[in-house]
């Protein structure tokens, strides 16, 4: 056993507990200074990028294209870039170039076109159904010329043939009228 698992083995567990947390606190207390010299060489690494970008912009509209010289340190090795295009220092730096063409909108595209797809077969579909309903009726409404003449006749001859039915009835209800009207006869019996 090495010393410090002896010294550790005679604590009592509150003592031993703490010197563990001591000893934990250590460790994280270094990974944070690690992972702050990591922020700091990614924050500089920015910078240089930035300005090896302002630099291009810059360049072509006051007629000046050199660039500059960009110097960059990492992982323990001095890059140098002298009039470098974004892409190659980004290149450089590790970093993933990004697309020129922007987001993809695959999947939303092909949500829109199946979309309106089936909006058109709906529609195409309700058209098409309301074209027969609409045939179907004015193909029932149509009658030929001479069935057309002749429901005008037997139009005209139920007319005539109602007209004197009403004359019969007013007829029958005069004659009930004067039947009532008159005195009783009397019949002998016999």
């Amino acid at each position: 056993m090495n010393r410090v698992s002896m010294t550790h083995m005679w604590l009592n567990p509150s003592e031993r507990a703490a010197a563990q947390a001591a000893g934990a606190r250590g460790a994280a207390e270094g990974a944070r200074e690690a992972a702050q010299q990591a922020r700091d060489q990614a924050q500089d690494a920015r910078d240089a990028a930035q300005a090896q970008r302002d630099g291009a912009a810059a360049g072509p509209a006051g007629g000046n294209t050199n660039t500059g010289v960009i110097t960059i340190q990492k992982n323990g090795q001095t890059i140098t870039l002298d009039g470098a295009s974004p892409e190659a220092v980004m290149s450089a730096l590790g970093m993933p170039i990004p697309d020129r063409q922007g987001p993809s909108n695959g999947p939303f595209v092909v949500a829109g076109i199946g979309i309106v797809a089936t909006a058109i077969v709906v529609i195409f579909g309700l058209l098409l159904r309301y074209r027969g309903m609409t045939r179907g009726v004015s193909k029932k409404t149509e009658l030929p010329a001479e069935l057309t003449q002749r429901m005008a006749r037997m139009e005209t001859a139920i007319e005539s043939v109602a007209i004197e039915v009403e004359r019969i009835s007013e007829g029958q209800r005069f004659t009930t009228r004067l039947l009532s009207d008159r005195a009783p006869l009397e019949v002998p019996r016999g």
